[in-house]
């Protein structure tokens, strides 16, 4: 009895130190482009001529769609180690990926990152496609998507701008699961080590995030040299 009781305490000990190495931001400024959600919706920048009120619309929607999001940023920095393809975080968790290795070559330490936009914007998306409102679903869905992304994009400038004070820099660009040759299967690792079902989100036999707009991705710190 004694034992398990013990066993308990070392479990709770092992999950607090766990999650305090993990940071968050909650409701974090949107600081995105509406340039990129018009591309996102496929109007070309220098090519395509929307008509005003058209334009008029579509601002007001991704307008409706911000005041939906409520974007949370989770973040942690692990220790790395890479050897030819694999990369072998300080749990001995590993990711494969000759890409992400190439990304990660000059990097003693990464930054594990998430992004979620919440449920309301998602809840609004699905509603308003089982209602028949496509055009507006569609904007909401792409502003979403932008907005999500930007978290990312947000806590990189923030630990950026931390780094450089002590000599240091982010790698070039992150990588998430499922682009290039990191599979989306690595997404449980990330998952487990952002403790992402504390924020509501789920991990389906898909590997999808839920709810869907959430994004993960791994950024390097270069060290200096010499």
């Amino acid at each position: 009895m004694y034992i398990v009781h013990c066993d308990k305490i070392i479990k709770i000990l092992y999950m607090r130190v766990k999650v305090e190495n993990i940071k968050f931001f909650k409701n974090i400024p949107a600081q995105y482009s509406r340039s990129l959600i018009y591309t996102r919706l496929g109007y070309e920048k220098t090519n395509t001529r929307i008509e005003t009120d058209r334009r008029r619309l579509i601002d007001r929607w991704i307008t409706e769609a911000e005041e939906l999001c409520e974007t949370t940023v989770i973040y942690r920095t692990v220790e790395i180690a890479v050897h030819k393809n694999t990369i072998t975080l300080d749990g001995g968790e590993k990711l494969e990926s000759s890409s992400l290795a190439a990304l990660l070559q000059n990097s003693g330490s990464a930054v594990l990152m998430a992004a979620t936009a919440g449920s309301r914007i998602t809840d609004e998306i699905r509603r308003l496609q089982e209602s028949g409102d496509m055009a507006k679903a569609l904007v909401y869905d792409a502003a979403a998507s932008e907005i999500t992304d930007a978290g990312l994009d947000w806590i990189m400038g923030l630990l950026r701008q931390q780094l450089i004070r002590r000599g240091m820099a982010l790698t070039r660009m992150r990588y998430s699961p499922g682009y290039g040759d990191l599979d989306l299967s690595c997404q449980k690792v990330f998952y487990d080590l952002l403790s992402l079902n504390e924020w509501d989100i789920e991990l389906n036999e898909k590997y999808i995030l839920v709810p869907e707009k959430t994004v993960t991705a791994i950024v390097g710190i270069e060290y200096p040299k010499g």
